[in-house]
């Protein structure tokens, strides 16, 4: 008997594993974004294509069908579709089609919405008002009034409304007219502001964090000056953990008490970078930071860079002063050689620098450099000793700190010595930098750059090469040597320039996610007066791959200046602003 039972149940999973069977689902009549709500709201529809449904579980998802679709379509306001429904059994196969009819589309009538309390005084609030998603005489669209709703929802939470709430909310559909309209009620209440930001005891000093502060206490509350706080404390590269809250519970007169729990990081970091590029070969960079000497938040760095043209020591003590975000002190110091085609010098530089962020995103650097340099250029040399006072201006924008379509980069530096001033030459030096990206198309760029200088000096002999212009290499004239351009003595070699021009074109096509093709033209020189000017010019193709620190650029380019038009290869690595 238990043999017979245990036969039966085993014939019973056979024959219902048997009558199991596959489910396909065709949905016809509307498409876009309201198919894709038909489809969303299909429980069968969501059935695996190979998963095996018993007929029972078929025919249940079938007979939800209707009404799932009639609701999907009044979410875009279709109110009376005609619906045709069919259910085919096929060998080992269901086919569930719906043929839909949607029919005429219902406008947004009158859109009432009201905003009471503080809020109905504040810009923002306003300006929602006047773009609010749903309005009146256009086809109705539910996910926008859901949209609407949670836009006064967000922004009364950001701008620190956090009594606001709907006293009234409603979307009304008369099917009778065949309209419908919306009335709001909205109540922000009063508006908080800031109250006192409170620290955990950590590695710097009370009074430098409170610097990082973005808002004053009593100023309104947003909370994007919240993340603004977090933001820049992360940035900091002071702390491993850094968690900021606001707490509108605890609130007295309306102010918002903001705590912000620090974890410090560990005090030194150790970074070890290889790199390789056309100008300077292989590269090996040694770097040690120590994080935080004090609690006044200073820093310490030393790095050790070597290439084929540079091999320098530096270090530098970095104060933070102002706002520490952007402003800073540094002393620094380095020596170290640095060898080109056409110069070799020997470098110990010591300076001071002050760096500072100015309106419209520009960051002015004010600095003072004694620098020593044993120089040898077109068979010249000397030993140059000059202080150098000077001021950079610098400024960068882009829509994409990677790839951008549209961004640019311009640096402005002047600087100089005096013969009066512990120096043994005179000059004066105007440099301009710039570069400009532009999109056409979604796979297109534009990348134009142009760099320009000129120097007043009372001896050029003696002046070291790196303060002259050279011209050359894989950002500045490509089919040439680093550093391989500028005005020849009488000996036919090169010693650089008093003034530079250079200027370059490209365009490059993305033709797939990750990859570019490029075409440009570079022109220019480093000359000592026009008279004397050669243009040299230089033209290629290239390929790019967009990888997570910017693009790789390997170019192919012709010096068209030079007799027989010689082939050289450019590679280079790093962002392109």
């Amino acid at each position: 008997m238990r043999f017979f039972f245990c036969l039966l149940f085993f014939s019973l999973k056979i024959g219902a594993a048997w009558s199991q069977v596959y489910l396909e689902t065709k949905v016809e009549g509307v498409k876009g974004e309201v198919l894709e709500n038909v489809m969303a709201y299909l429980s069968i529809a969501h059935q695996k294509k190979d998963a095996q449904l018993a007929e029972g579980v078929i025919h249940r998802l079938y007979g939800k069908a209707e009404g799932e679709i009639k609701t999907a379509l009044e979410v875009y306001g279709y109110y009376q579709p005609q619906i045709e429904a069919e259910l085919q059994q096929r060998p080992k196969k269901w086919l569930a089609r719906y043929r839909i009819d949607p029919g005429p589309r219902m406008r947004v009538g009158k859109v009432d919405l009201t905003v009471t309390g503080e809020g109905a005084e504040d810009p923002a609030f306003q300006a929602l008002q006047q773009d609010f998603p749903i309005k009146e005489g256009e086809f109705l669209n539910q996910t926008h009034y859901e949209q609407g709703k949670s836009a006064l929802q967000r922004l009364a939470s950001e701008r620190g409304y956090f009594q606001a709430n709907f006293t009234q909310q409603a979307l009304r559909i008369n099917l009778d007219t065949y309209s419908s309209g919306a009335v709001l009620r909205f109540d922000t209440g009063p508006r908080y502001r800031f109250g006192p930001v409170t620290f955990t005891e950590t590695v710097v000093r009370p009074q430098l964090l409170a610097r990082y502060v973005p808002f004053q206490e009593g100023e309104f509350y947003r909370s994007s000056k919240v993340v603004e706080l977090q933001t820049a404390l992360v940035d900091s590269d002071y702390f491993a953990v850094v968690e900021v809250e606001p707490h509108p519970q605890r609130a007295a007169n309306l102010e918002v008490p903001i705590s912000v729990y620090l974890q410090a990081e560990k005090h030194n970091r150790y970074s070890v970078g290889v790199g390789f590029g056309t100008n300077t070969g292989p590269r090996l960079n040694l770097g040690w930071e120590n994080r935080y000497i004090n609690r006044y938040g200073h820093r310490f760095n030393f790095a050790l860079n070597t290439s084929k043209i540079n091999q320098t020591f530096d270090a530098s003590y970095v104060i933070p002063i102002g706002n520490p975000r952007t402003d800073r002190v540094s002393i620094a110091s380095s020596i170290g050689r640095r060898s080109t085609v056409t110069s070799n010098s020997h470098i110990a530089l010591f300076g001071i620098r002050r760096i500072v962020a100015r309106p419209g995103g520009w960051q002015e650097t004010l600095f003072l450099d004694y620098r020593l340099e044993d120089f040898d250029v077109g068979g010249d040399s000397g030993l140059a000793k000059l202080l150098i006072p000077g001021i950079t201006w610098f400024r960068r924008q882009a829509d994409d700190p990677v790839y951008p379509q549209r961004g640019h980069r311009v640096s402005l530096e002047l600087q100089g010595a005096a013969q009066e001033l512990l120096s043994n030459n005179t000059f004066l030096q105007f440099t301009l930098q710039g570069k400009i990206i532009r999109s056409l198309g979604r796979r297109s760029r534009l990348l134009v750059r142009g760099d320009a200088g000129t120097t007043w000096v009372s001896d050029f002999a003696n002046l070291p090469p790196s303060v002259r212009y050279f011209a050359g290499g894989d950002q500045s004239i490509r089919g040439y040597a680093f550093s391989s351009l500028g005005a020849i003595n009488e000996r036919d070699r090169v010693i650089g320039g008093k003034n530079l021009l250079v200027g370059s074109v490209e365009y490059e096509y993305r033709f797939l996610d990750k990859w570019a093709a490029a075409a440009f033209y570079d022109a220019g020189n480093a000359f000592n007066d026009f008279s004397s000017l050669e243009v040299q010019q230089g033209a290629g193709v290239g390929v790019r791959w967009i990888s997570p620190v910017g693009p790789i650029r390997v170019d192919f380019a012709f010096a068209l200046s030079k007799p027989g038009t010689p082939f050289r290869l450019h590679v280079n690595l790093g962002p392109d602003l």
